[in-house]
């Protein structure tokens, strides 16, 4: 089954200190009699997948010349105990590490951990419990904070991740316990998302309501402030003081956790004098292709991931001095001119450029003083705002609604790029109770498509009876607009299902339009400000 150079044990059977045992399959090159490092990966979805939606098969690793283990976390595949989102991967990625230093055969004490999303948030948990032998990670679209930019975006419940997620989660615990008619049920409900997606109210939700292997997602609706106890127990943040090895972060600039990934990596480096390197393309989720929603990248957006790991590896766990801790610890793909740059450090305190709001949709580089009306338009959550996926889609279809305000700079005379963190100031009224806004920022061609370059979101309730400021921080980007090209910047309060629709899904039939209004003149002039790219990059 595997090629004539690797080795593979299939579950192994690997003792936590409570007595479960979870289970492992351990690829190694033959005829190789040197102690070689350990690569450990850790995950829900099976053994035999091993995240190879994205990375190269595990016997591709062990053939650079690594023992790689590929583990099935508690509850799920051969692994015994019962599965909970990331509540045992603490003491159990803790344990694995143990035992595979002292249990596995002709390892020489280092081991390095990689994977994506949940497979990356296991490597932060294990990271600040401080195994001995774990020497490095490489976490690719993970998080520090399982709320804010990961199941929470801006405060309002990523709803169409959630539910999918979810789904998921519990068909994967049905069939760990053999419960194969509600495995078989979720599986169904899995390819009937789209029409769930669009029940009301969210806790009387049939498919999952009585379903007690889906009870983490009712945990996730109730605690829905980041301070609850429920997520300081289960984040790495909270126990970041432990802190302390290399990393080699990995993110894309369409992933829906691009945020929570240069979060992550910006919060660690304050704990940690070690070198944390970061490296965003421009990916999806998955795959990692070149081809981007509507665009294709060029050839430097080919992944290279597989090799850059094992370059980094190479120099942790087997000594190799092959210049990749000299390297610009930041290299970011820049759109738009498809390349990257390197960096000294991810620019989280840019210059900006202030671009205002004006009265005939435009946005110009000096605000409006003299007063006029507000624009307005009416969110109608029974018709609530759609989305595009989070990608560098065309927006054009959606901003002819009549729910979404649409601005737009004039044609650039020079190149633009930007890097970094966006920011809306909004000012803005409103006679609803719980509502959000919804900020785009578009590259519009000179034929009048409307790429998305980044969103941002902002979660908001209470009684307002006058005009309020608002700041909405959009997900990160690295985007350069070409010449001729105008800047878009369109607002609304909905983006369904990628969100939820405010204050009516989780609790309530009871869906009111309101009246949205954005100020943009006098004392109350709203604005984007855009991250100017520093002075010098490295190309």
């Amino acid at each position: 089954m595997f090629h004539d150079r690797v080795l593979v044990q299939q579950q192994v059977s690997i003792p936590m200190t409570d007595g479960v045992k979870l289970s492992a399959d351990i690829y190694r090159p033959k005829n190789v009699d040197a102690p070689l490092p350990i690569l450990l990966m850790r995950l829900p979805y099976g053994r035999s997948i091993a995240s190879t939606v994205v990375y190269k098969h595990p016997s591709w690793y062990a053939d650079q010349g690594y023992i790689v283990v590929i583990q099935e976390v508690r509850g799920t595949g051969k692994s015994e105990g019962d599965f909970y989102p990331f509540r045992h991967e603490y003491q159990d990625g803790f344990d694995t590490v143990n035992w595979c230093i002292d249990a596995i055969p002709n390892n020489n004490g280092k081991l390095g951990m990689y994977g994506f999303s949940y497979q990356g948030v296991c490597q932060f948990q294990c990271a600040v419990k401080q195994p001995k032998g774990l020497i490095t990670i490489c976490p690719a679209m993970a998080t520090v904070d399982l709320f804010n930019g990961f199941l929470y975006w801006g405060g309002a419940l990523c709803w169409q991740f959630v539910l999918t997620w979810a789904l998921q989660l519990a068909q994967i615990r049905a069939q760990n316990h053999q419960l194969l008619p509600q495995a078989n049920s979720l599986l169904l409900y899995q390819t009937q998302v789209n029409d769930w997606l669009n029940y009301v109210p969210i806790e009387q939700l049939p498919i999952l309501k009585d379903e007690p292997l889906a009870d983490f997602f009712w945990h996730w609706l109730t605690n829905s402030n980041s301070r609850e106890s429920y997520w300081q127990e289960l984040n790495p943040c909270s126990y970041l003081d432990s802190y302390d090895l290399p990393a080699l972060h990995i993110g894309g600039w369409a992933d829906i956790f691009i945020e929570a990934t240069v979060n992550a990596y910006l919060e660690v480096q304050q704990y940690t004098q070690q070198p944390q390197h970061l490296l965003i393309a421009p990916y999806e989720h998955f795959p990692w292709s070149a081809q981007v929603g509507d665009r294709h990248f060029g050839k430097q957006a080919e992944s290279h991931i597989d090799e850059l790991q094992i370059a980094w590896f190479d120099f942790w766990l087997k000594d190799i001095d092959n210049g990749i801790i000299q390297q610009k610890p930041v290299q970011l793909f820049l759109m738009g001119a498809n390349h990257f740059v390197g960096m000294e450090q991810f620019p989280h305190q840019p210059n900006f450029l202030y671009l205002y709001l004006h009265d005939r949709h435009q946005l110009k580089l000096i605000p409006q003083l003299e007063p006029s009306l507000p624009h307005t338009f009416v969110y109608d959550p029974k018709v609530p705002t759609p989305t595009t996926a989070y990608s560098f889609l065309c927006q054009s279809a959606l901003t002819r609604r009549w729910d979404i305000l649409l601005y737009e700079s004039a044609p650039l005379a020079v190149e633009l790029t930007i890097m970094g963190f966006p920011e809306m100031v909004l000012y803005g009224q409103t006679n609803l109770k719980e509502w959000d806004w919804v900020i785009r920022l578009l590259d519009i061609d000179p034929t009048g498509g409307q790429l998305l370059v980044c969103m941002g979101v902002l979660h908001c309730q209470g009684e307002q009876e006058m005009v309020a400021q608002y700041l909405v921080r959009l997900r990160p980007t690295c985007h350069q607009f070409a010449v001729g090209h105008k800047i878009g910047l369109a607002i609304a309060s909905g983006a369904f299902p990628m969100i939820s629709r405010a204050g009516i899904d989780k609790h309530s039939l009871d869906m009111e339009a309101g009246t949205q209004q954005v100020y943009h003149s006098g004392e109350f002039c709203s604005l984007i400000k855009l991250p100017l790219a520093p002075a010098r990059i490295y190309l």
